[in-house]
């Protein structure tokens, strides 16, 4: 996990986010396109490659996945789902750091700039994502998403 390879000691650790050198199997790869393009609480989602300055010696694979605003209110079940979907697509030998993206949108414009998207399911909630990452704090958005009652 991202979170292992991290030092607590210092304040923000240089994180590197590229393209996969080495990635998944084609077919590994497409089943966990499908089973991620399945899994309900999945918007986006992207194979990326991470390095943790200092920290690991050797890149790893990261799942970086963004979900749907219905979702959020219980992470829990959410990264179960989604570690679900991952576990049926890997073989058992194969290791994913998943992170979900809404818990660190400070990520995500570096993550989109690898263009390493891997499963989007929702076009319309992808662009707004991206958008309130590269909007200058306190700035309100541009086209705020409507609540579905009573929620």
């Amino acid at each position: 996990m991202i979170g292992s390879m991290v030092d607590q000691t210092t304040n923000e650790p240089e994180i590197v986010i590229e393209p996969p050198e080495n990635g998944l199997a084609e077919d590994v790869e497409a089943r966990l396109r499908t089973e991620l393009g399945e899994c309900p609480d999945v918007a986006f989602a992207h194979l990326c490659q991470i390095t943790v300055i200092g920290q690991s010696s050797t890149p790893q694979l990261g799942l970086f996945v963004w979900l749907v605003p219905e979702a959020v209110g219980s992470l829990r079940a959410a990264l179960n789902l989604v570690s679900e979907a991952v576990a049926r697509a890997l073989p058992e030998d194969v290791c994913l750091d998943v992170l979900i993206l809404n818990s660190v949108p400070e990520l995500l414009a570096r993550v989109e700039k690898t263009n390493c998207l891997l499963v989007e399911r929702d076009q319309e909630e992808r662009r707004r994502a991206c958008d309130a990452a590269t909007r200058e704090p306190g700035e309100p958005p541009p086209n705020p998403r409507r609540r579905i009652w009573p929620l």
